[in-house]
């Protein structure tokens, strides 16, 4: 009888660690494409997501297949901070995350604020700093 608890035990142990163990978001993430010009480029006015390959031509490209550079970006994309204002980035660089799916996600980055699937976020020092790396 002891046996069959102990059994039971193991087993119940067993599937709440299964359970509990969370999917990692950049599981399904095939690549990140940056595409950038200097952060700090001055501009006469404000450069809006869509108009940033047309005022940037010739942006930096980096391309991040590595899983550890996957999961390092999409866990700082997934610590910002979300602000309650419609504010638009000044963008001075755009990130395509690119989905197993081919399903593309794009980031408009600002010095600012970051505009990521329809909210806006306080731009996290980190995510300035990988991208001038």
């Amino acid at each position: 009888m002891k046996k069959i608890y102990i059994t039971l035990f193991s087993l119940l142990i067993l599937l709440a660690a299964c359970q509990n163990k969370k999917a990692n978001p950049s599981d399904d993430i095939k690549s990140i494409t940056i595409k950038n010009t200097e952060l700090g480029r001055q501009t006469m006015f404000r450069i809006t997501c869509e108009s940033f390959d047309k005022y940037f031509p010739k942006p930096t490209v980096t391309n991040v297949i590595s899983k550890a550079g996957i999961d390092t970006l999409m866990r700082v994309l997934g610590d910002m901070k979300v602000i309650d204002n419609d504010q638009e980035p000044d963008v001075r660089g755009k990130i395509y995350i690119t989905h197993k799916d081919n399903k593309v996600d794009t980031v408009c980055l600002g010095t600012q604020v970051v505009k990521y699937k329809q909210l806006t976020y306080e731009t996290p020092q980190k995510l300035l700093l990988i991208i001038q790396q």
